[in-house]
């Protein structure tokens, strides 16, 4: 009887719904970025000065030109013809030696010239051949190398504006077509003659002024630089 008991007592416990877990999912992490930090990691750098100067209108004859003006050679760069700069080198530093030479050796004459004519026993010339050249043998010399020192100076001035000449000239036959192809055609014409009457002939038309597609520029960016942001 007890043991009947104590079954009829744990049977309600039995029936009772066992506890379920909860059904609802668990909140996920937004994993989207925010649209405006994406864009603002995405955008890209604005291209330094250097370089928008160097590509923009590639080949620019003002560009190559100017750039040979602040460096020797630059503009030669600019239009790439590495091989000119050796001639362009070479040239300046040639004609800068002379003139230092012209400088210094037309110094010593002025200067040993006056030590001649000031009647200061003090100021004679001490060094050879000055020591050896009378006052008219030192004005002649001294005349010479000033001469001398002028004409250096020119061809310096001279090859210096040479190199920007040609870098922009250069610049400008880069796109300039000198191909054996001049593109003569031959084409019917007509012409109306003084008496108004119509005369058919055949005409020659030469054409001179082609142009090569833009090459391009010596420092190009990345595409995505020039691009804007989504």
């Amino acid at each position: 009887m007890r043991t009947l008991i104590l079954f009829l007592c744990s049977l309600p416990a039995w029936c009772l719904p066992a506890q379920t877990p909860d059904s609802l999912p668990a909140p996920s992490l937004d994993t989207l970025t925010p649209t405006a930090a994406s864009a603002t990691a995405e955008v890209p750098r604005k291209p330094g000065l250097v370089r928008r100067i160097l590509t923009k209108d590639y080949p620019n004859p003002r560009t190559a030109a100017f750039l040979s003006l602040a460096l020797p050679g630059a503009g030669q760069i600019y239009n790439r013809k590495y091989w000119k700069l050796p001639l362009v080198y070479g040239g300046l530093g040639a004609l800068t030696y002379f003139e230092i030479q012209n400088v210094r050796q037309y110094r010593e004459l002025r200067d040993n010239y006056k030590w001649v004519v000031d009647d200061d026993d003090n100021t004679n010339p001490t060094k050879e051949p000055y020591t050896f050249l009378d006052a008219t043998s030192l004005k002649r010399y001294r005349d010479e190398w000033r001469r001398y020192m002028e004409l250096t100076s020119l061809f310096l001035g001279l090859g210096y504006v040479l190199t920007a000449t040609e870098a922009f000239v250069d610049a400008h036959l880069m796109r300039f077509d000198v191909s054996d192809d001049l593109s003569l055609r031959l084409l019917p014409k007509a012409q109306i003659m003084p008496d108004a009457a119509l005369a058919f002939g055949i005409g020659l038309r030469l054409e001179l002024r082609h142009y090569r597609p833009k090459p391009p520029p010596l420092y190009a960016p990345p595409a995505s630089a020039w691009s804007s942001p989504p």
